[in-house]
């Protein structure tokens, strides 16, 4: 394991557990204020918990014990081998890009000629050799994050950090530099934080999603996405969450309404024990919202009180509590008058997957 830590910040009511294995890159993802800024605080050092350790390659980073049966010990972050690459570039505006990218091994004591030969190295592999020359006031978004990528890698740290390095981007240039941080974190050891899920699916070995200050949910990308265990995660993947558990051939949700499940759903947690926490997960736009009852037998209903009519282009949201489901114009327009009212949510039994609510990746608590 080239990666672990444990971080316990009372003030901010997060306590986490993380590991990445040589060559893994873990996204971090979960709304704001979960805790990831803090979680990449800890590991760069600009944030001191009140316990925790961290080991990186052998190497204690901290070791701050809870009680004072041993020494604390705390690296600065010079001294961790670790690279933090926040979502500004935050270049030197004084050096060249040549002289940026070379600023991180000559601060370790490499000599100038060699600190300058790994420099044009790292700027090849990000596609923007022709740049050495250039200062920072010359270069467009995209190529600054290029380099602040080549300046984070060049001092060959033990692990990468990125804090949502394409969020400051056009959305015409994101594609591109998502590519080359593909190519240039393919067997690195990194933890990116970031907010889109397709960064996620496209850099990621595996995503942990964080809520409230712990760790909800991990596993791979399809694992999280495509059966979630937190509503943050299946409002990422695009799908509605409803939680329960099983009580003979119903799911009982949390929000205490009792759904069929033995009327052709499908998925592990129909074989689930009596009494076991389900997850059901559908797609707004299997979910279809009428003012009477369907009579069709192959449709779960769902009653539920309309919220919100929510356009979204060519379609409309439409929202309960419980379940959203996206109609045409036409029929946001007749379900208008009946925002406030109950009404009748229904999909399709085979649009629709039950799962356990509990993976069997072990969760930080």
């Amino acid at each position: 394991m080239t990666f672990t830590l444990d971080l316990h910040v009372a003030e901010r009511d997060v306590t986490l557990h993380l590991e990445v294995a040589a060559g893994e890159t873990v996204a971090v993802l979960g709304p704001n204020g979960a805790g990831k800024s803090t979680l990449l605080g800890v590991i760069a050092g600009l944030v001191r918990p009140d316990s925790g350790r961290a080991e990186l390659n052998g190497t204690v980073l901290f070791d701050l014990p809870a009680t004072g049966d041993r020494r604390s010990v705390w690296r600065p972050p010079h001294q961790r081998s670790v690279s933090l690459l926040a979502q500004d570039a935050l270049l030197f505006p004084h050096l060249s890009v040549l002289e940026n990218v070379a600023f991180g091994p000559r601060g370790a004591g490499v000599p100038a000629s060699q600190a300058r030969e790994t420099a044009t190295g790292w700027l090849r592999e990000v596609d923007a050799e022709g740049l050495a020359g250039r200062r920072p006031a010359e270069l467009s978004g995209g190529q600054a994050q290029r380099i602040a990528v080549a300046r984070a890698l060049a001092s060959d740290p033990g692990l990468l950090l990125l804090d949502e390095p394409l969020a400051a981007l056009d959305i015409a240039v994101a594609p591109a530099v998502r590519r080359m941080l593909r190519r240039v974190l393919a067997d690195r050891s990194a933890v990116i934080v970031t907010h889109d899920v397709l960064d996620a699916y496209t850099l990621a070995d595996r995503v942990v999603i964080i809520e409230n200050g712990r760790i909800v949910d991990e596993g791979t990308p399809a694992e999280v996405f495509d059966r979630p265990r937190s509503a943050f995660a299946a409002g990422l993947a695009g799908l509605n969450l409803i939680t329960g558990t099983r009580r003979g051939n119903t799911l009982v949700a949390d929000a205490f309404t009792s759904i069929g499940i033995d009327g052709g759903l499908h998925g592990s947690g129909i074989d689930a024990a009596e009494g076991a926490p389900l997850s059901l997960a559908v797609r707004p736009a299997a979910v279809s919202v009428s003012a009477d009852r369907p009579t069709d037998p192959t449709l779960i209903n769902v009653r539920a009180e309309l919220i919100d009519l929510e356009p979204r282009g060519d379609f409309v949201r439409v929202r309960s509590l419980l379940l959203s489901a996206d109609v045409s114009p036409k029929q946001a327009a007749e379900l208008d008058p009946a925002v406030g009212s109950p009404v009748w949510f229904s999909f399709p039994s085979t649009a629709a997957t039950v799962f356990p609510s509990v993976r069997s990746t072990r969760l930080s608590s």
